[in-house]
Protein backbone atom coordinates (compact mmCIF):
# COMPACT_ATOMS: atom_id res chain seq x y z
CA UNK A 1 0.00 0.00 0.00
CA UNK A 2 1.47 3.41 -0.88
CA UNK A 3 1.62 6.23 1.58
CA UNK A 4 -1.47 8.25 -0.11
CA UNK A 5 -3.55 5.01 0.56
CA UNK A 6 -2.11 4.59 4.30
CA UNK A 7 -2.98 8.10 5.03
CA UNK A 8 -6.66 7.48 3.47
CA UNK A 9 -6.66 4.95 5.51
CA UNK A 10 -5.94 6.90 8.75
CA UNK A 11 -7.87 9.25 8.03
CA UNK A 12 -10.84 7.15 7.60
CA UNK A 13 -9.99 5.32 11.12
CA UNK A 14 -9.83 9.13 12.89
CA UNK A 15 -13.54 8.99 12.20
CA UNK A 16 -14.40 6.35 14.33
CA UNK A 17 -12.18 7.31 17.28
CA UNK A 18 -14.88 8.00 20.07
CA UNK A 19 -12.55 8.51 23.26
CA UNK A 20 -10.30 11.74 23.46
CA UNK A 21 -7.54 10.00 24.79
CA UNK A 22 -6.57 8.66 21.70
CA UNK A 23 -7.37 11.62 19.94
CA UNK A 24 -4.75 13.22 22.90
CA UNK A 25 -1.87 11.05 22.32
CA UNK A 26 -2.53 10.71 18.32
CA UNK A 27 -2.15 14.66 18.34
CA UNK A 28 0.95 14.83 20.97
CA UNK A 29 2.65 12.06 18.33
CA UNK A 30 2.69 14.01 15.14
CA UNK A 31 3.85 16.99 17.69
CA UNK A 32 6.77 15.10 18.22
CA UNK A 33 7.31 14.17 15.11
CA UNK A 34 6.69 17.23 13.68
CA UNK A 35 9.74 18.76 15.80
CA UNK A 36 12.20 16.19 15.97
CA UNK A 37 12.43 16.91 11.78
CA UNK A 38 12.09 20.34 11.74
CA UNK A 39 14.53 21.76 9.58
CA UNK A 40 16.49 24.93 10.06
CA UNK A 41 16.47 27.74 7.82
CA UNK A 42 19.65 27.99 5.56
CA UNK A 43 20.13 31.74 7.71
CA UNK A 44 19.69 30.44 10.80
CA UNK A 45 22.16 27.69 9.90
CA UNK A 46 24.66 30.57 8.98
CA UNK A 47 24.06 32.36 12.42
CA UNK A 48 24.83 29.27 14.39
CA UNK A 49 27.71 28.52 12.33
CA UNK A 50 29.30 32.04 13.14
CA UNK A 51 28.58 31.84 16.67
CA UNK A 52 30.40 28.26 17.02
CA UNK A 53 33.17 29.08 14.60
CA UNK A 54 33.50 32.58 17.26
CA UNK A 55 33.83 30.33 20.03
CA UNK A 56 36.10 27.91 18.70
CA UNK A 57 38.80 30.96 18.06
CA UNK A 58 37.78 32.59 21.90
CA UNK A 59 36.60 30.07 23.99
CA UNK A 60 37.36 32.34 26.91
CA UNK A 61 35.42 35.44 25.59
CA UNK A 62 32.58 34.78 27.48
CA UNK A 63 29.53 36.67 28.84
CA UNK A 64 28.88 36.35 32.61
CA UNK A 65 24.75 34.86 32.92
CA UNK A 66 24.75 37.00 36.05
CA UNK A 67 25.71 40.15 34.65
CA UNK A 68 23.69 39.86 31.79
CA UNK A 69 20.77 39.12 33.75
CA UNK A 70 21.34 41.77 35.73
CA UNK A 71 21.31 43.84 32.50
CA UNK A 72 17.72 43.13 31.86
Amino acid sequence: MDLEARKYNFIQELFSVDRESIMDTLERVLKKEKEEHQELSASTKKVLDERLESYKKNPNDLLDWEDVKGDW
